[in-house]
């Protein structure tokens, strides 16, 4: 942009504006183009005389002809979009906008509008005011290399003296600069402004230099001083400016000082508290239970970190299947009834399962050392397996009385549950078995919390890199509004690296990392074909347990269950039917499971069918609950 401001003597401007538009990257040619001509004085009057466009060359020299644009009466359709059929241009005078409507334009070419503003200046006692808005704020391109000349009308027998009778303020980008010469002109240069920038000018000088001012305009504001109170109220903004730009910059700095030291204390803290201790078990392989009187449930939060998840009730429902506390009947679950054997012992029993103690005292003052006998060594190590296998019974009564409180209230009251009833509660009162599903999770939170899976020291420290990461991410919010958004950026990216250490720094205890070794090497023997080997060798019943773990540890596949029956295959597809006929809520015949050859092989038919319809409905009472 070069912008040239001639100021006449009777108060109006006479302005030229060059623009060059690149179209060189490739950008294609607009629909139209626009200037804007707001920032002057109120009652100012702009009148366009003349537009003109020529190509130029790379050196923005002109590489042809000027073609004169005609003038076309603007039509108010055409804020919107469109224009006219020809070339042409047209003012908005409501808007104090120019448009220019041409079909095709050069790759780079240069637009020359030449115009005039009547009564511009503000008129004092003592001085002359221009100002000038040269680049507004609402343009929708960066503008580079933005020059803007004001030419004064210096009176014959007087001389420009710099900030003494001609004073001239900037207000835009940082970087600009204003140059005040002694023949008058006064220089405002911008190396580019964005477009959510603005560029104005502000020139003062004598009054008597405007000699053809109105009367009117020299009475508008007599009795005014301006010299004395804009000058020092432009310097007391500039000087705000100035002192505002060092105080955003210390900021930054003081930001991206804060954020490299929490990345350093998230990662000594990480290198302290958050890497694992080598377990005690460290094979590759291993053929059974990780922990035999842990709950599968259990196990799979030590599994996933503590998180929640539904697959913690499939794996309880197949435990509660092996152990016969559920059956499968006729396409649907079966649910025992209060007055049962088993669930009169499950939910009598629950009450103590929740005050039973996690692990054996060997010195419980109610086992007097008389009841051992002196000569059996072994003695005190029977007991205490004795207490343990007491107490995880009693964990695994509170877990199974829980889960049959969940079926019952998702079965409606009724002795089966089935795909249809789940999905029906689903959407009609998803609330209800959301708030089911979360009781249920509160249960198992309560049973895990006393084993102390993960390191007290390494949750707090978690608590606090992540406590730190939020804290800097709605700093580095902050400061991208109103500070830099380069040191915002940078911090809010630190405050991610933080919060991905953070979710790393919690480490399981040395028992529960002993446990999960274990339960990554079966894993491993699962997945890595030790099933096949070694699957004869297993009683049915050490099959059958396995499969809660496999479908926690997503081995199933790599078990050989749940792949397609062989259509050809007349005994596999018998096979396949009676599993479909027993496992409740079933899949389709299309995706049928392989033919169980014994109880693991039902059960784990009967997983992935349980886990889909479950995860179907808590997706749809979670997108019910929602909307209601």
């Amino acid at each position: 942009m070069d912008l040239l401001a001639s100021v006449e003597t009777d108060g109006s401007v006479h302005m030229t504006d060059q623009r060059i538009f690149d179209l060189t990257e490739g950008e294609s040619a607009p629909e139209r183009l626009k200037w804007l001509f707001d920032g002057f004085i109120e009652g100012a009057e702009v009148t366009i005389e003349r537009v003109r466009m020529a190509p130029v060359d790379g050196d923005g020299a002109l590489a042809g002809e000027w073609a004169e644009l005609p003038e076309t009466t603007f039509l108010l359709p055409w804020r919107g979009g469109g224009g006219p059929e020809h070339d042409a241009w047209a003012y908005d005078k409501f808007q104090h906008t120019l448009y220019a409507f041409v079909d095709a334009m050069p790759e780079r070419v240069m637009f020359e509008v030449v115009y005039r503003v009547e009564d511009a200046i503000e008129a004092f006692d003592d001085a002359a005011d221009f100002q000038w808005l040269y680049v507004p704020q609402d343009y929708d391109v960066a503008l580079a290399d933005v020059r803007a000349e004001v030419v004064l009308p210096v009176a014959a027998d007087d001389s420009v003296k710099v900030m003494e009778n001609v004073y001239a303020w900037g207000h835009g980008p940082a970087d600009g600069e204003v140059d005040i010469r002694s023949d008058g002109t006064v220089i405002f240069t911008d190396p580019a402004v964005e477009p959510t920038m603005y560029a104005k000018a502000r020139v003062m000088f004598p009054v008597e230099w405007l000699t053809n001012l109105s009367e009117e305009a020299r009475l508008a504001n007599q009795g005014t001083l301006q010299y004395y109170w804009t000058s020092r109220y432009e310097e007391t903004w500039v000087d705000t400016d100035t002192s505002q730009e060092v105080i955003r910059l210390g900021l930054a700095l003081g930001l991206l000082g804060l954020s490299a030291a929490l990345l350093l204390a998230a990662l000594i803290v990480w290198w302290r508290w958050g890497r694992e201790r080598p377990p005690a078990f460290r094979d590759d392989y291993w053929m059974n239970p990780p922990a035999d009187a842990m709950a599968p449930a259990v196990l799979g939060r030590l599994w996933r970190w503590n998180h929640e998840s539904p697959d913690d009730i499939v794996a309880t429902v197949l435990d509660m299947v092996r152990r016969g506390v559920l059956e499968v009947r006729d396409d649907e679950l079966v649910i025992p009834a209060a007055g049962e054997e088993s669930a009169k012992r499950i939910e009598g029993e629950s009450s103590v399962a929740l005050a039973a103690p996690r692990a054996a005292d060997a010195n419980a003052p109610d086992a007097p050392d008389a009841a051992v006998a002196p000569d059996a060594p072994d003695a005190p190590d029977a007991a205490v397996a004795a207490d343990a296998a007491d107490a995880a019974n009693a964990e695994q009564v509170a877990l199974d009385a829980a889960t049959l409180r969940l079926l019952r209230m998702v079965a409606t009251g009724g002795r089966t549950l089935s795909r249809a009833k789940l999905s029906a509660l689903a959407h009609e009162h998803p609330r209800d078995l959301l708030e089911a599903s979360a009781a249920w999770q509160r249960r198992l939170t309560a049973l895990v919390e006393p084993y102390g899976f993960f390191d007290t020291a390494s949750r707090r420290a978690q608590h606090v890199v992540l406590g730190a990461a939020i804290f800097l991410a709605v700093v580095a919010v902050a400061a991208i509004i109103w500070v830099s958004w380069r040191a915002g950026v940078l911090a809010l990216a630190t405050a991610a690296a933080m919060g991905v250490l953070g979710n790393y720094t919690m480490r399981r205890s040395p028992e529960g990392n002993d446990i999960a070794a274990h339960a990554k090497a079966l894993r491993n023997w699962m997945r890595d074909g030790g099933w096949s080997l070694e699957g004869d060798k297993l009683a049915p019943d050490e099959r059958a347990a396995l499969i809660p773990y496999a479908y926690l540890f997503g081995a199933l596949k790599s078990l050989g269950f749940g792949a397609s029956a062989d259509a050809g295959d007349a005994d596999a597809g018998d096979a396949a039917t009676a599993v479909r006929e027993k496992a409740p809520m079933a899949a389709p015949a299309a995706a049928a499971p392989a033919a169980p050859v014994d109880e693991a092989a039902f059960l784990a038919a009967l997983a992935p069918v349980f886990s889909q319809s479950l995860d179907e409905a808590l997706r749809a009472a979670h997108k019910r609950a929602e909307v209601s």
